[in-house]
């Protein structure tokens, strides 16, 4: 069953918004039954500033990517914005900046000096429908194996069924100790691209909304709310503009 935060009843004459999210921490997941993160105090805010308090539902990435190009009002956050999948949604932001890496187990002695050295390894695996996915297939990788998440990308390249693993560095640290699996088991390799990370609207969500929405985030960046919800799940890194 999807875990979602309680919805309040929708004011007259608003329809009501689905809002979509994966575990992917601290960026967005689920402690205790309560969706909380990054993006989740950003997109609540966006809300209680427009007077409203949308259902949010977490869910696998495949589905929720499936679900926000379907009918309906609705939005998944937060997605990297790709050329691939400009023309797909609507979109609000940026929100957050994503780091795209290669690991491999830690004191292997694997070092890789370019993106050509990861296309001859036996195997990359990937998340399915994860942007990090895309970023590889479009530079010619033809060794991506995908998975149905990061866990089962961590465990097969530690069990040595794979080589690489290629993903995002933001979510590591606690997605490998919610597995109790300890981070230095894994190392960086080859750190590659970075992708500013968004709110994605289905094409059937009003324009007018969808402007409305990006009002209160760029509201939130000049008064300074936004840095502070970014600095306390994230103070290493600087927001993105």
């Amino acid at each position: 069953m999807p875990r979602a935060w309680a919805q309040a009843p929708a004011g007259p004459g608003h329809e009501s918004l689905r809002l979509l999210t994966e575990d992917f921490p601290p960026v967005n997941f689920q402690q205790d039954g309560v969706v909380k993160g990054l993006s989740v105090e950003i997109v609540q805010e966006i809300e209680r500033r427009l007077g409203l308090k949308d259902e949010i539902t977490l869910m696998p990435w495949s589905r929720a990517l499936r679900e926000v190009q379907g009918p309906g009002r609705v939005a998944l956050f937060a997605m990297a914005r790709t050329p691939a999948r400009e023309k797909l949604f609507k979109w609000v932001g940026p929100i957050v900046t994503f780091y795209s890496s290669l690991y491999a187990p830690a004191r292997g002695g694997l070092r890789l000096r370019s993106l050509d050295d990861a296309k001859r390894a036996e195997s990359v695996l990937v998340v399915r429908d994860w942007y990090t996915a895309e970023q590889l297939a479009s530079v010619g990788f033809k060794n991506l194996v995908p998975v149905a998440d990061p866990v089962t990308g961590i465990r097969m390249v530690l069990a040595g069924r794979a080589t690489l693993f290629a993903t995002e560095r933001l979510s590591m640290p606690q997605t490998m100790a919610q597995a109790g699996i300890p981070e230095e088991s894994l190392e960086i390799v080859y750190s590659y691209a970075s992708s500013e990370g968004y709110i994605a609207f289905s094409h059937e969500t009003p324009d007018s909304l969808v402007q409305l929405w990006n009002e209160k985030l760029r509201d939130m960046k000049r008064d300074g709310s936004f840095r502070t919800i970014y600095k306390r799940w994230l103070p290493n890194d600087a927001p993105p503009q």
